[in-house]
């Protein structure tokens, strides 16, 4: 490795910078006596307009601030950035969601009415489609605070992504994980993501021994699927791939805002067709009522 110091960006919050610091460990062996140096990038300012998360972060690494990134997959756009090479996609955390709640109480133990904090719009709106009588809080603050809201008892329950909850050593708070059935995940959650600018030949060859042979498919059919109905950022749209043996499995939901309908779907497919099970699971549930639905979230129905 030529460079002596390599800039490492992250996203400016502690689960960006959590990530970012297990990842780079990981990583640091391949990467010879280059000292690292994290720099957090906030996220771009609400008033320039809805973002993906990441793109702050992509667009330093594009610019020259940074020499790589390393970031949460679920907050890439689904269309890749010109000049940038996603490396590599590591082993997948968890990637479900969870409640935590006092008194080990799981979902269908809760009150009617009660409150619960799932600032995400898919998250929302399963949850008011599997029980309407939910009150949904929206606050997007840190797991540390929201665990302290629930202590105060200003909601009855946080649904959170598993993987949140393994980054911060929260796992003994968790009273019930989520299957498919109840909530699909977003989109890449529990994986992170090494990117790299084009042309940085050692950086892309260090990255890629972290890269999961089981993790990048499923991700680039999750990936495939939001593209192809066309997502964005805040749109109530998710996805889980597995790998059953040699068969492809993806799991996509797009659902109205407010969880009166959802429309959710299997495709599976073999090794190689990742991008072709994203699109026909997606064209699918556009032509159930997917379109409308995500029309509507955006503000254009």
């Amino acid at each position: 490795m030529s460079q002596s110091t390599i800039k490492i960006g992250v996203r400016g919050n502690r689960l960006g910078l959590s990530i970012g610091q297990a990842t780079a460990d990981l990583l640091r062996h391949h990467l010879g006596h280059a000292a690292l140096e994290f720099v957090p990038v906030p996220d771009l300012p609400r008033r320039a307009g809805p973002a993906w998360p990441g793109a702050a972060l992509e667009r330093a690494l594009a610019q020259g601030d940074v020499d790589l990134a390393i970031q949460n997959a679920k907050d890439l756009s689904p269309d890749p950035v010109p000049g940038i090479t996603l490396a590599a996609v590591t082993q997948r955390f968890t990637p479900f969601d969870v409640l935590i709640a006092m008194e080990e109480v799981i979902l269908d133990e809760l009150p009617e009415g009660a409150a619960l904090s799932a600032h995400t719009p898919l998250r929302r709106a399963q949850l008011l489609n599997y029980r309407s009588d939910f009150r949904i809080v929206d606050f997007a603050g840190s797991l540390d605070e929201r665990l302290t809201m629930l202590e105060r008892g200003d909601v009855d329950g946080l649904v959170v992504s598993a993987s949140a909850v393994e980054h911060f050593g929260f796992q003994d708070r968790v009273t019930e994980i989520f299957t498919t059935e109840v909530l699909v995940p977003a989109a890449g959650q529990g994986a992170a993501v090494i990117e790299v600018r084009n042309g940085n030949k050692d950086l892309l060859k260090a990255a890629r021994h972290l890269n999961d042979s089981i993790a990048r498919p499923e991700f680039e059919m999750e990936r495939a699927f939001l593209r192809a109905a066309k997502a964005e950022p805040t749109s109530p749209i998710g996805a889980l791939a597995t790998t059953e043996g040699s068969v492809l499995r993806l799991e996509g939901i797009i659902a109205e805002r407010d969880g009166r309908r959802v429309f959710r779907d299997v495709e599976t497919g073999a090794p190689g067709e990742e991008a072709e099970i994203g699109v026909r699971l997606a064209h699918r549930l556009l032509l159930e009522g997917g379109r409308q639905a995500l029309a509507a979230a955006a503000g254009k129905g």
